[in-house]
């Protein structure tokens, strides 16, 4: 003890020194002491570090002060009550302060020391009694409204103790309500949401009559409507604590949702948005007491979806008709979307929160699936034009969900009447899908990728639940734009299953027109093309054995590096080279490699060859995929490679006897062991070959191989590891 408190001494004496290094390292060394388990103070230290580190929150130098106030945290379970006491009553007086710097980081000090307070279960009394010595003080400071930062650095802390030691401050929550409660009308909007904040963690542990205070007061205020700001505030409040309590609000909503109805048709943008975010917490959090109120919400929902005062779609859509029927179109009037700005215009607010509202009411009631599907789905199909990017991708949202509940239920718990309605419902579902597919026929030729995600989402889920439905409208969905493209090229590829689907004759007879896109200018399209046919030629051949004769100069050509897509861009002091043809040679590759276990009587195997020979001298993931081709190759053509074998040798022994740079990152290192390992085994399944031992070129090699420690030692253990042998690796790139 004696040795500690010397040590602690001469800490606090250093911290006094004039050098802020000085008092900076005391400090640190102080917290590292404070930080030790063992560390036990006696009375005097204690009292000495307390009226230091207190001392030093008002130091010159802010590294110090951010340091004296980390050492409260482990402090706080090493002195006793008193002292804490001390530390609560001096940070709570510097809140009040004048001093912008002290009070903030006498704010950081009390949360500090909240979040080390121990939980009230471990029977300390000392986490009681200076939390209402703190509430005390702090409901003064919020209720006086005399400095608006010093009001929202108390309504925070309040929040922070309300929300973990809610439970302690059981006795003061009356006067917590009370103090709370007139905040929710300051002129300072941040006051107001964060009096809100710290309503929603009171909520969670006072008692009922506490809470229906609460209830009846924001009630009888909403009926007042002195203003419509405030009125906004009490709506906002509400929907708080019905999201962070919803069981205990539901007994009020009867009295509740009349006057958020009404508030619905006062034209005030936010205050409508408020009101739909309340409906959707009633919802979700009160399920059982909203009830009777649904088919209200939901048909207001419907009205305000579409509320859009201050833009014409109109011409839109009628251009769009002759577009549907041309199929020439091209994206003018997206252009013109483009032009439209209102940046007082926030309806769009209202319109999200209505989406909101749906999502919620369809994710949560699958007994109303037949009576979405009547008024609810014809709507969103109708919004799917909706101009703002953001309300589009909850509108979207909301149907994808009304999908996944019409998903049939597969479960012996699944009652047969219920399936009944179900099949009604898959029936309602097919006759909209003309619909849906004409709604998102636009949508996919959007500029923004976020909107093409959207629909491909949508299209992906429509799918699922309706397999096969999207056979006859393909035609409709592929036209438009190189934007839509990649989207349309990549929904065709999830519909390619390794099993017999009645959409098969049908993508027989189109996916000639979908392979035309390997000629795109787009790179991206070509890339998603590629994947397309490798999951055909994986999945499905007879979709392609027949084309393979016209696919394949267009395939092969993707495998040749382009010089015009290398760049180099500069980082700091150094060049970086970027390959943007990388991706889509990668693409072609895993394409060849997939063709030789599904099509390899099609292939003309030496002109196949010529191109895996480029790829043993491409770019390292090239390479690492040509390397497993080899040795596919060697078992399945044995006869053309051993033709080829002075040629194809040359790389593999490049690679082999390649030595990384001195000074190189452990990462290079790495990838070149990787791809020596690679090639080593291609060299491996070379060696089975039938009389490849004749081969002057091969027996070079393998003399080199032996003569090299390094080499030799590598072949060796490539041999042992017989699981990792060419013949039994995958590169299923479907």
């Amino acid at each position: 003890m004696a040795s500690v408190s010397y040590h602690i001494s001469s800490l606090l004496e250093k911290m006094t020194s004039t050098d802020k290094d000085f008092r900076f390292m005391a400090t640190n060394d102080l917290m590292m002491e404070l930080q030790k388990d063992s560390i036990k103070l006696d009375e005097d230290s204690e009292k000495k570090v307390v009226k230091m580190l207190l001392k030093l929150l008002e130091d010159k130098n802010g590294e110090v002060q951010n340091l004296a106030v980390k050492c409260l945290g482990p402090l706080v379970g090493k002195v006793k009550e008193y002292q804490v006491e001390t530390i609560v009553d001096t940070l709570c007086t510097n809140m009040l302060s004048d001093k912008e710097q002290l009070r903030d980081i006498s704010s950081i000090g009390l949360k500090t020391v909240i979040s080390e307070l121990p939980p009230a279960s471990t029977g300390s009394t000392m986490t009681a009694n200076v939390c209402k010595k703190i509430t005390a003080q702090l409901t003064g400071a919020i209720g006086k409204q005399e400095d608006v930062s010093v009001q929202l650095e108390a309504l925070d802390i309040l929040s922070d103790m309300l929300s973990r030691l809610g439970g302690t401050l059981y006795s003061f929550h009356s006067s917590i309500l009370n103090c709370l409660l007139p905040q929710l009308t300051s002129p300072r909007l941040a006051v107001r949401k964060r009096a809100i904040i710290a309503l929603g963690h009171l909520v969670l542990t006072c008692s009922g009559n506490i809470f229906s205070e609460l209830a009846e007061h924001l009630i009888a205020e909403l009926k007042k409507n002195e203003s419509t700001s405030t009125t906004r505030t009490y709506i906002q409040c509400i929907a708080g604590i019905s999201r962070q309590a919803g069981h205990r609000i539901g007994e009020h909503l009867e009295k509740i949702i009349p006057l958020i109805v009404r508030y619905c048709n006062v034209d005030d943008d936010e205050l409508r948005e408020y009101c739909f975010q309340a409906f959707e917490s009633f919802v979700r959090r009160c399920p059982k007491e909203i009830d009777p109120h649904i088919p209200n919400v939901m048909s207001l929902c419907l009205k305000y979806i579409t509320f859009d005062p201050n833009y014409n779609y109109d011409n839109e859509e009628e251009e769009e008709e002759e577009r549907m029927e041309t199929e020439n179109g091209e994206d003018e009037e997206q252009e013109s979307d483009d032009e439209y700005s209102d940046d007082d215009d926030i309806s769009w607010k209202v319109r999200r929160a209505a989406a909101k509202c749906l999502e919620a009411i369809v994710s949560s009631r699958h007994d109303l699936l037949q009576d979405f599907y009547k008024t609810l789905s014809p709507v969103l199909i109708s919004r799917f034009k909706e101009r703002e990017e953001n309300v589009k991708a909850d509108i979207f949202s909301a149907y994808i969900s009304l999908l996944k509940q019409t998903l049939p239920i597969q479960s012996w718990l699944h009652a047969s009447d219920d399936s009944g309605k179900d099949d009604v419902s898959l029936t309602m579902l097919q006759n909209q899908v003309p619909n849906i597919v004409k709604a998102l026929h636009k949508q996919l030729k959007d500029k923004s990728t976020k909107s093409r995600q959207g629909c491909f989402s949508l299209l992906t889920e429509l799918a699922n639940v309706l397999p096969g439905c999207l056979a006859e409208h393909i035609p409709a969905l592929v036209p438009g734009s190189p934007h839509a493209r990649s989207t349309v090229v990549t929904a065709v590829k999830f519909t390619i299953a390794d099993h017999p689907q009645p959409i098969d004759a049908l993508l027989k007879g189109c996916i000639g027109n979908f392979l035309k896109t390997f000629q795109d200018s787009d790179l991206n399209v070509r890339r998603v093309a590629l994947a397309m046919f490798n999951s055909a030629a994986h999945n499905k051949p007879s979709l392609i054995r027949d084309l393979l004769n016209a696919v394949l100069p267009s395939l092969y050509n993707e495998t040749k590096v382009r010089r015009e897509l290398i760049r180099e861009v500069e980082m700091g002091p150094f060049k970086h080279t970027v390959d943007d043809g990388l991706d889509v040679r990668k693409a072609a590759f895993e394409c060849m490699y997939t063709l030789l276990e599904s099509c390899l009587d099609r292939l003309d195997i030496y002109e196949y060859l010529n191109h895996v020979e480029d790829g043993l001298k491409d770019h390292y993931d090239i390479q690492m995929l040509t390397f497993i081709m080899l040795a596919r190759l060697s078992t399945l053509c044995p006869n053309a490679v051993l033709q080829r074998l002075e040629r194809l040798i040359e790389p593999l022994r490049a690679t082999c006897s390649t030595k990384v740079k001195a000074g190189s990152v452990k990462q290079e290192f790495e990838k070149q062991d990787e791809l020596k390992r690679s090639a080593m085994r291609a060299v491996a399944a070379l060696l089975t070959i039938p009389e490849v031992e004749k081969s002057p070129v091969m027996a070079e090699f393998s003399s080199q191989i032996r003569s090299s420690p390094e080499m030799a030692s590598l072949f060796e253990s490539i041999q042992k590891d017989t699981a990792s042998l060419p013949t039994t690796e995958s590169m299923d790139m479907s």
